[in-house]
């Protein structure tokens, strides 16, 4: 339970159960289903990825949590290097969960209504100097990842017939709690999650890896494609497999170089992505985002590093 009291970090009082924390990218992995086929494992996916506003409702309490971590800090800044990768989780949480909002392609009327809502809320902040990002980048990430003919809803003053509810959990007004998880373990998680929190972002994951079961799915999709005829499944497969890809290299921009190494896996990331021209610009400037962030993150100082050969990326 979140204790709204707290008038500042040194006051925070802290779970100790320990509590597995997976973010939303990650997740998705865990909704491919088993299956012998390839092919069809990888199109079933798109029948399990999450709805639009469950991945929004958990990115707004990270990103509220991560506002209230701010404040706190604010209130004691004594305690902020002791307890500041509670900050860097959430905030990675959060960024996760929007990209994932964006990666993710809509599959129902909420669906729709929840990306329109998200790209008008986009467009109000931008115009008025707020935006996180680059604007650029985020015109691009709003765009639709994948040919969609259904039509866009059109929302102004009025609420569209049916979408009360769907407004109001995309406003905030309705929230996920501890414990809500979903098909792929993804949950909320609060600053008394402090040590989870912690552990998690002090256990990163393999960027190489990462990068190498990026590049093996798109290999995978290049020999998909050249299957003549086209095998079943061939058009969702490539759409599942793409969105798993991409997860991935946003999932390495995301955290923060700790090493040289890092670094060169970062910037052959972004070698990668000019180079795959073809694929939807969406999901590349979905990449282009992550790797400002983690970038932003890593200018913190040690234990990240921003510098290659003298020169800072």
């Amino acid at each position: 339970m979140t204790d709204n009291t707290a008038p500042s970090l040194r006051d925070l009082v802290f779970e100790t159960d320990s509590k597995p924390v997976l973010d939303e990218l990650a997740a998705l992995d865990w909704l491919l289903p088993e299956m012998p086929d390839a092919l069809e494992r990888h199109a079933a996916l798109l029948e399990r990825l999450p709805p639009l506003l469950d991945l929004r409702g958990r990115a707004l309490v990270h990103a509220r949590e991560y506002q209230r971590f701010l404040a706190l800090a604010e209130a004691d800044p004594s305690v902020l290097e002791h307890l500041v990768d509670i900050g860097n989780a959430l905030a990675l949480l959060a960024h996760a969960g929007e990209i994932a909002m964006l990666l993710v392609p809509p599959a129902s009327p909420e669906d729709h209504f929840a990306r329109t809502m998200l790209a008008k809320e986009r467009g109000e902040q931008y115009r008025f100097g707020d935006g996180v990002h680059d604007p650029a980048l985020m015109k691009g990430a709003l765009l639709r990842p994948f040919a969609d003919h259904h039509p866009r809803p059109v929302i102004g003053a009025r609420i569209p017939p049916g979408m009360q509810e769907a407004a109001l959990r995309f406003s905030g007004a309705v929230l996920p709690r501890p414990g809500d998880s979903d098909a792929g373990g993804t949950e909320v998680y609060h600053l008394e999650h402090g040590p989870a929190l912690e552990a998690w972002f002090d256990d990163p994951p393999d960027l190489a890896l990462l990068l190498d079961e990026a590049r093996t799915l798109f290999a995978t999709i290049e020999t998909w494609s050249q299957a003549e005829p086209p095998a079943p499944f061939w058009y969702g497969a490539r759409r599942g497999a793409l969105i798993l890809a991409y997860a991935r290299l946003c999932r390495i921009g995301l955290w923060p170089a700790r090493s040289s190494d890092d670094l060169i896996v970062k910037m052959e990331v972004e070698r990668l992505v000019s180079e795959r021209a073809a694929d939807p610009d969406a999901m590349r400037a979905l990449v282009e985002i992550a790797l400002g962030v983690g970038r932003r993150i890593a200018r913190q100082g040690p234990p990240f590093v921003t510098v290659l050969g003298g020169v800072e990326l």
